[in-house]
């Protein structure tokens, strides 16, 4: 026969292997989760962390699911976002959906990168495209076009027309 303390141990144990939370502190790739009247101590976040990296901060009152094995709250992680009131799913659920409130960086292993950040940036090697609500650059090493409302700027060593094309009143 089981005695009473062993039995109440592995319900304790069962009963902590999922438990639901919300996200009560973060400290960069960790946090403490509320759960009913308990917050626990610093527990990491499950994300794509091999050669692969993809990172998405958490946000205070994130929703969570917290896995301990075999119930033991020191071997715990967490396993991010499940949509509620306060965080609900995007209303096309067919279609990738990203909303962030901090800036975004997409970098490959080469020499792309694609950054929104007060606007929107794609770099490879020494080219850039770059565009905010006023203005548009295009740049490739010492060459350059700025366009913005009233101006349009080029700037280069040298430029070569082409002799067939000629701008007519506005027209090719």
């Amino acid at each position: 026969m089981v005695d009473g303390f062993a039995f109440s141990e592995v319900v304790r144990k069962l009963a902590n292997l999922i438990r639901i939370g919300k996200v009560a502190e973060i400290d960069g790739s960790n946090v403490k989760v509320q759960i009913g009247c308990v917050t626990t101590g610093w527990l990491p976040i499950v994300s794509c962390a091999g050669e692969n990296l993809i990172w998405l901060p958490v946000s205070k009152g994130e929703q969570v699911a917290v896995f301990a094995p075999f119930g033991e709250f020191a071997q715990a992680f967490v396993l991010r976002s499940i949509h509620y009131n306060n965080f609900p799913a995007p209303a096309e659920q067919n279609t990738i959906s990203v909303s962030a409130k901090s800036d975004v960086k997409v970098a490959g292993e080469g020499e792309c990168e694609v950054t929104f950040q007060n606007g929107f940036e794609i770099r490879v090697g020494n080219a850039s495209l770059k565009m905010s609500d006023s203005k548009i650059s295009l740049n490739c090493g010492a060459s350059s076009i700025d366009i913005a409302e009233d101006s349009i700027v080029i700037n280069s060593g040298s430029i070569t027309t082409i002799p067939s094309l000629c701008l007519c009143n506005g027209e090719l």
